[in-house]
């Protein structure tokens, strides 16, 4: 029995147990906000979409519906109004999409729409105005094309070896690479890029079958559509890695774009890569967001702040019995249940040592 049939069969056990149902009860005042990156009706891409970042569209028809039948889908403007907390008969729930990919306008749009699902799309400028493709996306197609059984890739003066024999290698040498890429500056990156693909002797890699953008006329008829529009940056590169000047720069200038391009307000903001901090975070107010959402895997209280709103991913490689019990909030549900555990533990008085007689 492989890995992926395990843990399918650990879902769906937990979901004929119950427990889901228990956790989404316990959990029914908290808010659901689900984040997809890309939606497609192709066939399955071992490599290029090895982290299954773009779902199928049979499974995110199954799970709209889901959504749709289970909880009460409204925007994130609809989060700040307090009449608008999950009620005890049916939590709220929020749907967002990161990146722009032009997938979304062609395949999950029409399947929102056709279920009257609303839904928030976060959008970085520099992708759709350039449309290079994400680096990230380019690194997928240099793997895929290299013919070479090993890959060499060099960074800080220290060379590694990464076997890519196979799609399960390729797979690994992706995941490791894409942890070493995100960390570095922007030039460096594309200088990391262009030399891995003069080691594999292929050629630097611009499109794909997912890398393609949105455009400005198709994102202005998605808003006018009741699709809210919200920023993911210009560049889409890491808040943490911008001095001030930067940062202040590319929260102001994605928003100007965007709301030119839609004739609306553009109050939303989505940390690139997720990741963000209470200075990043002061910088979007002061910038005229909203709020914000972060890549944290948890569910939303009553406390939650808006500028640091928790979502759930969602990949391809979820089935509808991982996708139910991700929404219910049972993890959520087992830390605080061993937190609780925890407390009284370490509350309880010492054992009294009994001498020997």
């Amino acid at each position: 029995m492989t890995m992926h049939m395990g843990r399918h069969i650990v879902y769906w056990l937990l979901v004929l147990s119950g427990l889901p149902w228990l956790a989404a009860r316990l959990n029914r005042r908290k808010v659901l906000v689900l984040v997809y990156h890309g939606v497609h009706a192709g066939r399955a891409e071992p490599v290029l979409n090895f982290d299954g970042m773009h779902v199928r569209a049979r499974r995110f028809v199954r799970q709209m519906r889901y959504v749709s039948r289970r909880y009460r889908v409204v925007t994130l403007d609809r989060l700040l109004e307090p009449s608008q907390a999950s009620t005890p008969d049916r939590p709220c729930a929020v749907i967002t999409i990161d990146d722009g990919y032009r997938n979304i306008h062609r395949v999950a749009f029409p399947i929102l729409k056709r279920l009257r699902l609303r839904a928030t799309l976060f959008v970085p400028t520099g992708f759709i105005l350039d449309g290079r493709g994400f680096w990230w996306d380019r690194l997928r197609l240099i793997v895929a094309a290299a013919q070479r059984p090993t890959l060499p890739f060099r960074i800080d003066g220290t060379e590694r070896l990464f076997p890519i024999r196979t799609v399960e290698e390729q797979r690994l040498a992706l995941t490791a690479l894409s942890d070493e890429l995100r960390r570095l500056p922007p030039p460096r990156r594309e200088e990391a890029l262009r030399s891995l693909a003069t080691a594999l002797d292929v050629p630097p890699a611009e499109g794909g079958p997912f890398a393609a953008p949105l455009t400005p006329a198709k994102i202005r008829a998605m808003a006018e559509d009741g699709v809210t529009i919200g920023s993911h940056g210009v560049s889409h590169d890491s808040y943490l890695l911008l001095n001030r000047d930067a940062l202040a720069h590319d929260l102001t200038e994605s928003k100007r774009q965007l709301e030119q391009w839609t004739g609306t307000r553009v109050d939303w903001l989505a940390y690139p890569h997720g990741q963000f901090s209470a200075d990043v975070m002061q910088a979007a107010r002061r910038a005229g967001y909203r709020g914000a959402v972060t890549t944290i895997e948890a569910l939303n209280d009553e406390r939650r702040d808006p500028y640091a709103l928790r979502r759930i991913g969602v990949h391809d490689n979820m089935t509808l019995a991982h996708f139910i019990v991700a929404t219910s909030g049972l993890r959520d549900f087992v830390l605080a249940v061993v937190a609780a555990g925890t407390r009284r533990w370490s509350r309880a008085p010492a054992p009294q040592r009994r001498g020997v007689a």
